[in-house]
């Protein structure tokens, strides 16, 4: 089995985000693997999207474009914080849509080789309440699934 040529990181900017990119970078250096890196941003159940939001001074703008745009700046802080550490072709965007969904479609559709992201390992009833992402795509990836355990510290 040849080493992966495209490696897709899928990271909730919260803890460990680092982390897993580095480690992701790492994995595909000696093998000249791509990365791409995305953050999948859900709209709230209970509010439209296209909410306009609006302060004094501001343009309004929609939710989902507030949501985008923030994150996608944060996407790319996270980014150039790890530049260097190893070259490797590197992109990232953010892709709206539920984590688990966003991640098993990216993973297909672009017929990435390995996916690597972390897990906060959580338990009992805030497991049961929020679900597990990881565990959701490790079930129904394509393609191979490699989590990382992420703490706090690791930011």
């Amino acid at each position: 089995m040849a080493g992966p040529s495209r490696i897709l990181v899928p990271v909730d900017l919260k803890d460990g985000s680092r982390s897993v990119v580095e480690y992701a970078l790492q994995l595909a250096r000696p093998f000249g693997a791509t990365v791409d890196v995305i953050h999948a941003w859900e709209p709230p159940q209970y509010v439209a999207p296209d909410l306009l939001v609006a302060s004094p001074g501001w343009d309004s703008q929609s939710l989902e474009t507030m949501a985008r745009d923030t994150a996608g700046k944060e996407l790319s802080a996270l980014l150039r914080s790890v530049e260097g550490s190893a070259p490797v072709a590197l992109s990232h965007r953010v892709v709206i849509g539920e984590a688990a969904n966003v991640v098993l479609e990216e993973a297909e559709r672009g017929r990435y080789d390995l996916v690597v992201m972390g897990t906060h390992q959580r338990k009992g009833l805030t497991r049961m309440l929020l679900g597990s992402v990881a565990q959701k795509v490790v079930g129904r990836a394509a393609c191979p699934v490699l989590t990382l355990h992420v703490t706090p510290e690791e930011g």
